[in-house]
């Protein structure tokens, strides 16, 4: 008796491997093409240039079926915002025709203002599977424009649509689109950005149907299992090859945001047994009475899932498609006890959540350095300065609002240098040109530079973040959530740690004001200046081993000193010809070994 397809109660067929290479592709592509749709549409500069959005195809019992390569926590939250819709709803009360909004950070959603847009897709008259996409807009109606860090529930945090169709049996829900853009600060953006993420998901609809009628229900889904099972037996086969044990690291973020230097832990123990893995967050701090939580389904295990990725199957190893899906899941179990800050008990807000999920995924990657040191990095900045800039256009009659990601840097590697001004790990977003900022906003950028901080030390040198100073030219506000500006990125095997993050209010003048790592509605006068100085990655490996022509080369790039060079990695510099002494080099070596 044949295998059946999970909800569609059509029989499992074999597919041929030309057939499925070719599905598979389709399926990514798919997904790429949703996402492009959306970037090319889209009016907001947190959408058409930062590229913070999630776009796929999502199967009638939630399983992910493809993702676009964009930012790791939208599209690996996908599945689990359909899960949360069909907690709502049956599918026998979804309809052709049906659009629905969702947000709800208890019922899948990584965070508030991510947006989630859901269209299923019905193929001769039978509901099949979901195009979905998902994206942050710029303002919800929260407490403060763009950004939350202080609401303590949800319910402060932005406005929560939980499953509702924005349109039903292809009737525009006016009542609704209403509601929605009047409790909105930027009510022009978002209309449009809500528009640009249906016409995403129509165009999925399209894509998919084209393959389904080409090559018939049976045999899509059925490669769709396929590719699952695939991406199931690659991570398994991978993870057997990890010694068993249990392996542990941990981490400390800045604080909640109110009871500031009270440092938050983020503990990993990671147990590999066979071909499976568990992650253990036991120990982590509890709950916290601000936004400052991550909500499981969204964004703890999208976290997970993401470092699996990574570190078990990169694509620079492999050198073949290995799908992010479902599939993925299966030889992962993860354990947050109730009630901390990564599985917080309803209604806790989950708002400012991305800090933990990049630290807890950077924790999860050096627990296992000692057994996969080929495949990690050192310590990350494992951070995002997420900063709201906002003020009133009187023009308008509405806000402007800015959102902006300031990227970070990765640590050193084996056998590589580490990759500077770069979002890690499950960030991924792009920076918005100057232009883009300038052309639109109340905003000059006056600096943004690598930042001047000398690298980690390292055989292989960490990475440097950046230096953004953006001054105001009319009066306005900033909230930002932020971290790392007390914990600075580990070092791993003798290499050094990086340095953390700051930030400042007019850096230059006579009384330049330190700023915490999160503001709410941080007030700036006309021509007042924001500094924003992000992480540095950590070193890999003993300094003392690095090649004495890369250290020159670290001079030149002003990366580090002639003095550093000597101290931290015994290479001895001529200043006069810019020469590395070699001999005078080995000696010193010699003498510090």
């Amino acid at each position: 008796m044949s295998k059946m397809i999970e909800g569609l109660n059509i029989p499992r067929v074999e597919v041929d491997p030309v057939t499925l290479q070719v599905l598979g592709g389709s399926f990514k592509m798919i997904a790429q093409e949703m996402g492009m749709v959306l970037y090319r549409m889209s009016y907001s500069s947190i959408i058409r240039e930062s590229e913070d959005i999630g776009a796929g195809i999502v199967d009638i019992t939630g399983r992910q079926l493809c993702e676009s390569e964009s930012t790791p926590m939208h599209v690996g939250s996908i599945g689990g915002n359909v899960k949360g819709i069909l907690t709502r709803w049956k599918l026998e009360d979804i309809h052709e025709g049906d659009i629905f909004i969702h947000n709800h950070p208890y019922y899948g959603t990584s965070h508030s203002p991510d947006l989630h847009i859901c269209l299923p897709i019905f193929y001769k008259g039978k509901l099949i599977s979901f195009s979905c996409v998902q994206a942050h807009l710029l303002d919800n109606g929260s407490h403060t424009p763009g950004m939350d860090v202080f609401a303590r529930d949800i319910y402060a945090e932005t406005r929560i649509y939980y499953a509702l169709k924005l349109y039903e049996g292809g009737k525009k829900n006016e009542q609704l689109w209403r509601m929605i853009l009047d409790n909105v600060r930027t009510p022009s953006m978002n209309e449009n950005d809500l528009k640009a993420m249906i016409a995403s998901a129509q165009h999925g609809i399209k894509r998919f149907t084209e393959l389904l009628d080409k090559y018939g229900v049976e045999t899509v889904f059925s490669a769709i299992e396929d590719w699952m099972d695939y991406s199931e037996r690659m991570l398994r086969n991978a993870i057997e090859k990890v010694p068993d044990g249990t392996y542990y690291a941990e981490g400390y973020l800045d604080d909640d945001g109110v009871n500031l230097g009270k440092q938050l832990k983020v503990c990993t123990t990671t147990t590999i047994k066979g071909d499976s893995v568990t992650i253990d967050l036991t120990g982590s701090a509890d709950e916290v009475y601000t936004a400052f939580n991550a909500s499981f389904e969204g964004t703890t295990m999208t976290s997970i899932s993401y470092i699996m990725h990574a570190l078990f199957l990169d694509d620079d190893i492999y050198q073949q498609y290995i799908p992010q899906n479902d599939g993925m899941r299966r030889p992962v179990t993860v354990i947050a006890p109730k009630g901390c800050i990564f599985n917080p008990n309803f209604p806790r807000a989950s708002f400012s959540r991305f800090n933990q999920a990049n630290l807890l995924a950077d924790c999860v990657m050096r627990s296992l350095a000692d057994v996969m040191p080929e495949r990690v990095s050192a310590g990350t900045s494992a951070h995002i300065h997420f900063v709201s800039y906002n003020g009133f256009n009187k023009d308008k009659g509405e806000y402007w609002v800015y959102l902006e990601v300031d990227e970070g840097s990765y640590g050193g590697r084996c056998g590589k240098d580490a990759i500077d001004s770069c979002d890690a790990l499950v960030a991924n977003t792009r920076n918005v040109p100057i232009e883009e900022i300038e052309w639109h906003y109340p905003l000059r950028v006056e600096r943004y530079e690598l930042n001047p901080e000398l690298v980690a030390p390292g055989k292989w040198r960490g990475g440097l973040g950046i230096v953004r100073e953006t001054r105001f030219l009319q009066e306005g506000t900033v909230t930002c959530e932020g971290d790392r500006h007390i914990e600075a990125p580990k070092g791993l095997f003798g290499g050094s740690d990086g340095h953390s993050a700051s930030m400042t209010k007019n850096p230059d003048s006579d009384n330049p004001v330190s700023l915490p790592s999160k503001l709410s509605d941080e007030e700036f006068a006309l021509n007042d200046v924001l500094q924003i100085r992000t992480p540095c990655g950590g070193g890999y490996g003993n300094p003392f081993e690095r090649d004495p022509k890369l250290v020159l080369g670290d001079v030149l790039d002003d990366f580090t000193t002639i003095e550093d060079a000597k101290n931290s990695y015994g290479v001895v510099i001529i200043p006069s010809s810019m020469t590395v002494d070699e001999q005078a080099t080995a000696e010193l070596r010699k003498k510090k070994a």
